[in-house]
């Protein structure tokens, strides 16, 4: 999709207010679907009921950096190499908010960054600081010892205070400051929150908010048929040495955390409503990917992980002046959300991009799986050379996320780079290092039995890599912006 590098960059009062609530690591099964089997979240089905959800929105990468560099520049993590968490957007690789400050937009981001390289800062946001800073640690210390089964799983369980003040409660606070002023100018207020992010714990009355006989059975794990890193994560987490019991009372905090975010989200709601900004403000709720939470017998998430319950999340937004349009089954991507609210602002995007506006979908558009809708397939991709390093050098050894960091520099073969195209037919993951992945998603909606060695499966695993291929090529780079003189003067 090409762009319009001039842009508009004059200030227009009634353009809407956006907030774009982003808590990280919600699955899109933790907020849509059956009532008894996902988390309590009033505020966001209130906000779906009052505009579209897009129920098969896909992330392209799962893990928080090269999925938030995605989602919200249009492009792909390998287009321009934003595969990593230590590589973030700079000033000079256009990203959203640097196009609404442009516009004359007021940029506030309270939470975690996970985007944007230092000296993109100044040219995105007018503040990043926050105005209430958080009383309590956001996670309490591993309270197990080495030999508990739950000592490597990241679950902690119920917090001791009832009204924790952690980084998250600060964010909130700090926004809802920001919407008690008055604004001349039309603002955009970004909120990655921290939750539902592991480990899983949450105070109450979240904590006991999901009765943990009604969690769904945990997604088994057939280990022989998947690749090296979940064969071996399965066992270096210590989820060998859980019962089904303790993979329901994973799901069940987990989903407490989504809870305590979605009442966070009510009170920007209700604030909104108080102010009487509602009429005025576009409100846009997903998260950056999701989280195993005991299914696969795994727990957390990892960076080749291909799993439905890491890449598919939510995708909610209300729009002033529109019709509900309710749920929207279309298979979608996180790249399009840059260009659907690009439309929604009225601006132009000023780079080439590859996502595709939501708004036909929105305002209309038969909700029919058709390319000629939307898109009938998504894409995603994960992993790493065996000679790059991906981890934070900041991990020490007692932390979560130090047996992970050490298995992945120990064995090569552990995350290795993955191409994962999902039509909704099949799932397919590419690595050509490892193992490839093929699933039937029709015979087998929750991909557990790999069947890329098949016979019968041959044709569609023929077609899904050349899937893959001709979407490497027409999303391996984009021309610079500026076109150059051939001259030598």
């Amino acid at each position: 999709m090409n762009a319009d590098a001039a842009g508009n960059t004059e200030v227009e009062r009634n353009r809407p207010n956006l907030i774009v609530f982003l808590p990280e690591t919600v699955r899109g099964d933790a907020v849509y679907g059956d009532l008894v089997h996902r988390a309590q979240t009033p505020n966001m089905d209130r906000l779906a009921q009052e505009g579209v959800s897009f129920t098969n929105c896909f992330c392209q990468a799962p893990y928080c950096g090269p999925s938030r560099c995605s989602m919200f520049t249009g492009l792909y993590p390998h287009t321009t190499g934003h595969r990593s968490l230590l590589h973030l957007l700079h000033n000079h690789e256009r990203n959203f908010f640097q196009d609404l400050k442009e516009a004359g937009y007021v940029n506030v981001a309270y939470g975690k960054n996970d985007l944007l390289a230092q000296d993109a800062i100044e040219s995105s946001f007018d503040e990043v600081d926050l105005r209430v800073k958080p009383e309590r640690p956001t996670f309490m210390p591993n309270p197990w010892p080495d030999d508990h089964r739950f000592r490597y799983t990241f679950y902690r369980g119920c917090r001791e205070e009832t009204d924790y003040h952690d980084m998250d409660w600060a964010c909130i606070e700090s926004a809802l400051q920001f919407l008690d002023e008055d604004h001349d100018s039309p603002f955009c207020i970004y909120l990655p929150l921290i939750f539902a992010h592991p480990p899983y714990e949450v105070e109450e009355p979240f904590f006991s908010m999901h009765d943990r006989s009604q969690m769904p059975e945990p997604i088994p794990l057939e280990l022989s048929s998947r690749r090296t890193f979940m064969q071996r994560l399965h066992v270096a987490h210590g989820c060998d040495r859980l019962s089904e019991d303790d993979f329901r009372e994973i799901k069940a905090t987990y989903f407490g955390m989504v809870s305590r975010v979605d009442w966070q989200l009510g009170l920007l709601l209700d604030k909104l409503e108080e102010r009487g900004l509602t009429e005025d403000t576009i409100v846009v709720v997903s998260s950056d990917h999701g989280d195993y939470a005991g299914d696969y017998g795994m727990i957390e998430k990892f960076l080749a992980g291909a799993e439905d319950c890491l890449l598919r999340v939510p995708l909610t937004m209300r729009v002033p002046g529109m019709t509900p349009a309710g749920e929207k089954a279309a298979l979608c991507e996180m790249t399009d959300l840059y260009p659907t609210l690009m439309e929604l602002l009225g601006l132009e995007p000023k780079h080439y991009h590859f996502g595709r506006s939501l708004t036909p979908l929105m305002y209309g558009a038969t909700d029919v799986h058709r390319a000629d809708i939307h898109r009938d397939a998504v894409f995603a991709e994960g992993g790493r050379h065996m000679d790059e390093y991906q981890f934070s050098p900041y991990i020490p050894d007692d932390s979560d996320y130090a047996g992970m960091r050490k298995l992945s520099a120990s064995d090569p073969r552990v995350g290795r780079r993955t191409a994962i195209v999902r039509t909704e037919t099949y799932k397919y993951a590419y690595c050509p290092e490892d193992r490839d992945e093929l699933y039937d998603l029709k015979a087998d909606p929750d991909g557990v039995h790999n069947v890329v060695d098949d016979p019968a499966y041959a044709d569609a695993r023929k077609e899904m890599r050349e899937r893959l291929l001709r979407w490497m090529l027409d999303t391996g780079d984009v021309l610079p912006l500026e076109k150059d003189n051939r001259q030598w003067r």
